[in-house]
């Protein structure tokens, strides 16, 4: 084992005792598992409130190209008011193009 800095190499037993060992402090033995014959009821979920076409769950992914999307257009907006025409059409592109994943 090589001692930084001086090219010199150890015995390797030497630097045994620093090596870390494993920690066992957190390790709880766990009973075993037995499987029942019959399987568990499954639990009574709560029916949704209202009609089922009317709370949908909207997924995060969705929200964020949601928001892309009314993004870029508030800045193509803006660069159409500031009289940048060719980045406003670039926005717009990008919008159009985040706007396909929302479908």
């Amino acid at each position: 084992m090589p001692v930084a800095g001086t090219g010199e190499f150890l015995p390797l037993g030497v630097l045994s005792h620093t090596m870390a060992t494993s920690d066992t402090r957190n390790l709880h033995i766990s009973p075993p598992q037995t499987r029942s014959a019959d399987p568990p009821e499954p639990a009574e979920t709560e029916q949704p409130v209202g009609e089922p076409d009317e709370n949908t769950t909207v997924d995060l992914g969705r929200i964020a190209w949601l928001g892309t999307v009314l993004v870029c257009l508030v800045v193509v907006l803006i660069l159409v008011v500031q009289g940048y025409y060719g980045y406003a059409g670039v926005t717009f592109a990008v919008a159009v193009a985040a706007a396909i994943n929302l479908f």
